[in-house]
Formats: structure tokens, sequence, C-alpha cells
């Protein structure tokens, strides 16, 4: 075999490989990722939940640095706290072992079986509804492709000595394959994939068991290259979990580098075959590494705000606090985070709607300039919100997850609508004011009853999105009605009044309008409601 031929059977064996972990991870995240969202959510400041929240979210992920890239867009959005994240640095490195331990299963040619069952599950539409369980299997055949193909080509390089002369040599100077490893791993980003290699040049027996130790431990540092990079620009908390990531595996390396020899001598005791002895060298060297590492959390933490000092800045309430373009990596949490972006935004129109009928009902003219100062604030968290769910890869979302990214996109309209008519309301207390001009106490009772009204349907509107809940949706298309009903009630009784002169001329188009733009506001409540109701299949 040509030496051209045999690099570009092994690069193309990883790209196999690397594809093959995408689309298994992506299956993994449909089926998974609500779950694995709720359990990030729930984290908690102890460092063995954060282990095994840090374990799970890698597994699923299939990424150390994508699980980093994750925890930093947290940190950034306030989410995740500095000792938080600790736990889960340690738990992404147990995590990202689990896919050397399946590839380095000697399955034969059984995943060109699942190659064929994971194709026919996922692309045609008769199997529809086990097309994520399609997605897995076609991901896992995929990726055993892609390690035979690189243990195939691995085994031209016994012809060549100068390849075997510098595998050696990793082995006997660990330094050098602990360098290759960093700097394989930093350029394609994924320790996954050079410890695939790793055990693929084990399956052609070209490779020794200390040079692939060697191996791995550098693509332990080379992963840390991406959370240092996406750290970059980011707050103060996760410029310090990125040097914390750095520095635990930096110092476990280091004290490592002199046990190699031993070590391997060891790991060769638990399995007779090379791929599995090089799996098992990952594994069992991350957990030691951890418990190495655990009863100096408490240090650690100590040492990286001496060497990052200063205080956390809280985040800018004025700009957008949950969206992280790093979450566009991880679909679903991009969704989570869109959506409590899209809460936050929702809430601020929602005071808009009550200071403007502070404004109106009690002549407050402070209330009328907050809503007049909200509305440009709406129009830009609105306009990036719709911008970010709209970059959010539907394709890597499960169905659930889908229906969700389409009534976010169609609740970002009408909140920012309620915003306008809100401070339409506002401009109407505003002239209101300035002529001087009152309601009747029969007028504002109807006005209030009628705030009342569109207020709580927009309100528990939101709610129902937030929970996705229906029994919720249907009440506020009821209460629609309602505000309709009586907008047309109180409108006849105004004119009534004004025929008989118990009511000020001057406040008729005050008063109607107001009655107007808060019927609309539960129009725009019933919209929100019906999309909670609505099934979107156009995908």
């Amino acid at each position: 075999m040509k030496q051209f031929d045999i690099i570009l059977q092994v690069f193309a064996g990883l790209a196999l490989f690397l594809f093959g972990i995408r689309m298994l991870s992506n299956g993994l995240k449909k089926i998974a990722g609500s779950k694995l969202k709720k359990l990030l959510e729930r984290m908690t400041s102890n460092k063995y939940k954060g282990i095994l929240v840090g374990a799970v979210t890698t597994t699923l992920i299939q990424s150390s640095s994508l699980t980093m890239v994750t925890q930093i867009g947290l940190m950034n959005a306030g989410l995740l706290t500095l000792e938080q994240s600790v736990g889960i640095i340690m738990g992404q490195e147990i995590g990202t072992t689990v896919t050397a331990q399946i590839v380095a299963f000697p399955i034969g040619n059984f995943f060109l079986l699942m190659i064929i069952a994971g194709f026919v599950l996922y692309i045609f539409p008769k199997f529809r509804k086990y097309s994520q369980i399609g997605q897995i299997l076609l991901g896992f055949g995929i990726l055993f492709l892609g390690m035979k193909t690189m243990s195939d080509g691995a085994k031209g390089i016994m012809d060549y000595p100068v390849i075997i002369d510098t595998l050696v040599r990793f082995g006997s100077i660990p330094i050098l394959g602990i360098f290759a490893g960093a700097i394989f791993t930093a350029v394609i980003q994924s320790s996954s994939a050079t410890t695939g290699l790793a055990i693929a040049m084990g399956m052609g027996n070209v490779i020794s068991l200390p040079a692939a130790i060697a191996l791995i431990l550098g693509a332990n540092i080379g992963t840390c290259v991406t959370g240092f990079i996406a750290s970059l620009g980011s707050c103060r908390s996760a410029k310090r979990a990125a040097f914390i990531q750095i520095f635990m595996n930096v110092v476990t390396v280091a004290i490592f580098i002199p046990f190699i020899q031993p070590y391997s001598s060891l790991i060769s005791m638990t399995s007779a075959s090379l791929p599995r002895q090089i799996a098992n060298a990952h594994t069992i060297y991350n957990i030691i590494s951890i418990l190495l590492i655990l009863p100096f959390t408490g240090f650690l933490v100590t040492l990286t705000k001496k060497v990052i000092p200063g205080e956390i800045i809280k985040t800018e309430e004025r700009g957008s606090k949950y969206l992280d373009e790093r979450f566009l990596r991880t679909p679903f949490m991009a969704l989570s985070q869109a959506s409590r972006e899209i809460n936050r935004i929702s809430k601020i129109a929602l005071n808009m709607l009550d200071l403007s009928n502070r404004a109106l009902i009690k002549n407050d003219e402070k209330a009328a300039k907050e809503v007049f100062k909200n509305e440009d604030l709406i129009d830009d968290l609105c306009y990036f919100a719709e911008n970010y769910v709209d970059r959010i890869p539907t394709n890597e979302l499960s169905e659930k997850e889908y229906q969700m990214h389409i009534k976010l996109l169609h609740a970002i309209t009408d909140i920012e609508r309620t915003a306008d008519l809100s401070n339409n309301i506002a401009v109407s207390a505003m002239d209101k004011i300035s002529k001087e001009e009152k309601f009747t106490e029969i007028a504002k009772k109807e006005m209030d009853l009628m705030f009342k009204k569109a207020r709580s349907a927009y309100n528990d509107s939101i709610r129902s999105l937030k929970k996705d809940d229906k029994e919720l949706a249907k009440k506020v298309i009821e209460l629609e009605d309602q505000i309709d009903a009586s907008e047309k009630k109180f409108k006849k009784n105004h004119i009534r009044r004004l025929k008989e002169g118990t009511c000020d001329v001057r406040t008729d188009v005050i008063f109607t309008d107001t009655l107007r733009n808060l019927e609309r506001i539960g129009d725009h409540a019933d919209n929100i409601a019906s999309s909670v109701l609505t099934n979107f299949t156009n995908r």
C-alpha cells in the first residue's frame, strides 16, 4: 500500500468516526436532551452531583470540549457558579472515556447490520416514530465503520519503519507522544477521535500500549484548548473554569509521566486485547486523576481566584441575559436558554402593561415614561431573541423540542406587539395628563376590569407556554372571548354616558382607544395560547 493511500484511508476512517459520533450524539440528544436539560437546571454546589452530571452530559454530547463550552455559556448567563462547575469538569473526564470503551468491542461485521437497520428507521417516513433510534443505530454503525477503516489503513504503517520508529519513541519518550496527542486533539477538537485513532492502531498492532497511553494523556491536555478559546471574552467565572480544566489536566499528566511504564504493565493485565487495554488505560487514568484532585477542589478554587482575581459582575439586565452563541452547538440547550430569555422578555412586557395601567388610571407620568424607556429595550431584545431562535438547528431537536421552537418564534411577535400596545396606552395616558382630563368613577371601574382581564390573559398565556400547559391555554382562549364581549359592552356604556352628558367628551378617544388596545392584547394572548394547543407539522 502506498504511503498516500495509507494516510488517505486513515483520515477517511477518522472522518467517518467523527461523523458517526456526531450522528450518535444528535440521536441521543433528541431522546435525552430534555432530561439532560433538567439535570443541568437542578445542579447544586455538591461536587459529587456535579461529577455525575458532567459524566452523563459528556456521554450524551460525546464531547468533553462541548460540555466545557456549554458550561461557559451557563456561567455567562449567571446560571452556574465556579464551585458548581468544578464537579462537572471532573465528571466530563469520565464521560469522555465511554466512546473508547464502546469502540474497543470486537463486533466483527455486525456494524453493517446496524448501518442498514439505522438507515431504514432513520430515512423512511413509514418508521418516522423510530427515526431517533435509527439515527443512534446509524451513528454507531458509521462510528464502527470509521474504526475499521482506520484500523485497515493503520496496518499499512507496518511497511514504513520511520513511522513505526516514531510510534516506538512515543512509548520510550512519552513527552513526544503527549505533545503529538495534544496538538492533534487541539486541531480536530475531539479527544474521542484521538483515542479512537489510538485504538484503531492498536487493532492493527502498530502501536504499543505505552505509546497509546502517551497519546491519550496528550489528548486530555489538547481538549482544554476549545474551552480556553471559548472563555476568551467571557465572564470571569468562565475564565476561571477554563483555567481549572487546564490546570487539572496538565498537573495530573505531569504527575503520571514517570509512571507510564509500570501503569501500562498494570493495564496489560486487565485484558488480552490491546484495543481494550488502551480503552481501559483511558478510563482508569481519568478516574485516578479525579480521585487525586477531588480532595483539593477547595484549594483549586481558591488558587484560581488568586490567579484570575476580581469580583464577579452580574449580567447586564439590558442585554440578552440567557442567550449565548456557544449554546447553538448544543441545540437543546440553546432552546432552553431561548425559552428562559423569552420568558424574561415577557415579564418586562407584563410590567409595561402594569405601568401603563397606573399611568392612565392614576395619572402617573413617571410610570408612562418608564413604559417609553422599556419600549426600545423590548424591541432590541425581541429582535435578538428571534434571530437566535431562528438559528437553532431544528434537525438536531426532538419532536417535542421542535414544537417548542416554533411556539417560541410565534410568541416573540405577540410579546413585542403586547409591549407596543402598552406603549400606545402610555401615550394616551400622557395625553390625558397634559390635558388634565378625568374618567368618571364608572369609567375607571370598567377600565380597571378590562386591564385585569387583559393582564390575566397575557400572563396565563405566557405561563401556559413556559409549562406547555394545554388546560391553562384553553382558559386563556375562553378569557379572550370575555375580553371581546367586555370591550363591546363598555364601549356601548361609554356612548350612552356621552349621550347622557355624564361623561367628559374629551376622554372619548382615550377611553375607546384604550379599550381597543386592551382587546388586542387579549388577541395576542389568544395567539400564544393557541400555539400551545397546536402541533406544527412542517418540519
